[in-house]
This record gives structure tokens, sequence and C-alpha cells, in this order.
């Protein structure tokens, strides 16, 4: 059952401000602290499990949020604490003003702007993945932007879960339909690093083209093919096109088996200078031709300078070596 507004939280420290969303596993309020400060509690639910299975996705709950925790990151959600509310576990997220890439101003935006936004979550899922955790619901969604500043977290992890949770053996996933790989739909199909891989580069083709792209299980199930990002956008690099299809393989072992192999495909590193090194790679060329351009004028210059000194030389007044004879006094008349 969800909170009211009004409820107090952990010894009256939080009061909920209102709800912010449901979904299968979990629930998410809007709460302020004593001082008035926004905080995100989430909290798993407490009803449409089993009284086993309510106590097992507390547990797991409970050892998600230790190891989300850990995940250390600007471009990740941070965890302030774990707390119990009732027979509930309950975590106390960083509230982060902004808005989310679902909901932006402009639906399709610069291929440069959107690999920034992909680079620091690719940051953030390289992180999270070294723990041995999964997001498994990247979409626009779950991607908020900081307001007044370019700067994208990684937020919901509601469907993070180990490798191998013993859970996602036993059901499916909320899914989000078209940003959501085929083994998400199958309760035994091995899930990895290119889970997550597919969601970020179906999160890349719907910046890029304002598009959702079609569903993995319409691919599969009705064999519908994949439209390449560069028909619906063809300002799109071919090497971004390539990329997002590549991330999107029907196929799970066709996909890049980490984000660092697939950021190689994309020309970033996964850091901000691996960003600004695919913008300077971008424009190298231009870079070398201004470069030569410049050292031209500059000989060009020189030369110039000479020829005018020398012809100033060869037409000024001869310099005056000897110097004037006396003149002879004018004789006086007698």
């Amino acid at each position: 059952m969800a909170w009211s507004a009004g409820k107090k939280l952990n010894k009256d420290k939080y009061t909920v401000q209102e709800l912010l969303g449901e979904g299968r596993f979990g629930i998410t309020y809007l709460a302020s602290d004593r001082d008035g400060n926004l905080v995100v509690i989430k909290t798993p639910r407490d009803v449409g499990f089993n009284l086993f299975e309510l106590k097992r996705l507390q547990e797991l709950f409970v050892q998600e949020a230790h190891k989300l925790a850990q995940c250390h990151h600007p471009h990740i959600v941070s965890v302030k604490e774990l707390f119990q509310e009732g027979n509930l576990r309950c975590i106390a997220m960083e509230y982060i003003d902004g808005t989310t890439l679902d909901k932006r101003s402009r639906k399709i935006l610069p291929e440069e702007e959107a690999l920034q936004y992909i680079n620091q979550i690719g940051q953030a899922l390289i992180v999270v993945h070294g723990h041995r955790l999964l997001h498994r619901d990247l979409r626009p969604g779950n991607i908020m932007i900081r307001a007044g500043r370019p700067e994208a977290v990684l937020i919901d992890f509601g469907l993070a879960l180990d490798f191998d949770h013993e859970l996602t053996k036993t059901r499916t996933e909320e899914l989000s339909a078209g940003f959501a790989p085929i083994e998400c739909y199958s309760r035994k199909a091995e899930r990895g690093a290119y889970t997550d891989i597919y969601g970020l580069g179906a999160t890349l083709y719907n910046l890029l083209t304002g598009t959702v792209p079609i569903s993995a299980i319409e691919r599969k199930i009705e064999r519908k093919p994949l439209v390449a990002p560069k028909s619906l956008n063809p300002a799109i690099s071919n090497r971004t096109n390539e990329a997002i299809l590549s991330a999107m393989e029907l196929e799970a072992n066709k996909r890049p088996r980490s984000v660092q192999d697939w950021f190689k495909s994309l020309g970033l590193s996964g850091t901000e200078e691996g960003r600004l090194s695919r913008v300077l790679s971008r424009v190298q060329f231009g870079f070398k031709d201004w470069v030569l351009f410049w050292t031209s004028v500059g000989a060009i210059a020189t030369v110039l300078s000479l020829i005018v000194t020398l012809w100033n030389n060869h037409h000024s007044a001869p310099p005056n070596l000897n110097p004037s004879p006396q003149q002879s006094p004018v004789p006086k008349s007698k």
C-alpha cells in the first residue's frame, strides 16, 4: 500500500511529499528532511507477492541497496542511507532537480550533445557493471539532466539485480518496449553488460531520431526489421549509425561485450577526455589544414617584408660618405 503525503518516516526524519511512481518491484516517493531538503525515498512493493516472495524481495532489495551505495560516480544518483519503516526497507536517495530525457524540449538532439550524455551514462554503467550489477532499464525516462547543466545522471535502479539473482529465473521484468533486449523477455536467458548496452544504444537511437525503436519482441517474433537510425536522420554520422546497430543486435552474442568495447566503435573512451578526443579527431583534418595555411601565411609575410626592405633601400638616397667641401669666401669688392 502506498503512503500518503504527510507520512513521517525514519523517526520523523523524512516527510512524504508525494508519490512519484510505482513499478513492479518498488514504489518511489518525494520527501523532505527536517531542514526542508528534498530527497527521494524508494521501497519494495508490499503487495502482489506471497510471504516468501516478499521476504526474499526485501532481502534482495537490501543487498542491492548496499551495492548501489558503493557505486560512487557523479553520473549515478547517490544513496544517502538505508532504513526500515515498519516491515519495509527503504532507501533515501539524492533528489535531482532537472528533467528526464524523455521530456526533453527538443525531440532530436545534435549528435555531439547526444553522445555527451551517452558518454556520461556509459561511464556510470562501467562502475555499475564493475560491481556486478545491471541496470536493466536503460531508457530516456531513467536519465535525468541536471537543471542548468549538461550533466546526465542515471536514476531508478528499481530493476537493478545481480547477474545471477534467482528472482530473474522465475519472473520476467517490467519492460520498456523499444529499449529492452530480447533476453529480458525470457526467464531463462542469461544477462550481462550487453543487456544494458542494448538499452544504451536504443536510447542513443531515440535521442538522434526522436523515434522509439521497434521492440525486440516484434523483431524476433514478427521478424520486423530495425530501421537504421541514419535512415530517419541523415545527419547522423556513419560511425555512430553503425555503433547503434551493433549495440542493438537482436542476438546478445553479437553485441559488444562491455561498454568500453562499444565506446571504441563510437570513438569514445568512457571519459570526458575521451569525448574531447573524439571531437578533436572529427576536426583533425581541418585543423592540420589551418596549421598549414597559417604557416604559409607567415612565410609569405616574411618574404614580403624582406622585399619591402630591399625596395626601400634601393630607392632611398645614397648615404653621403664625404663631407661637403668648404665654399670659398666671396671676394670683397675693392
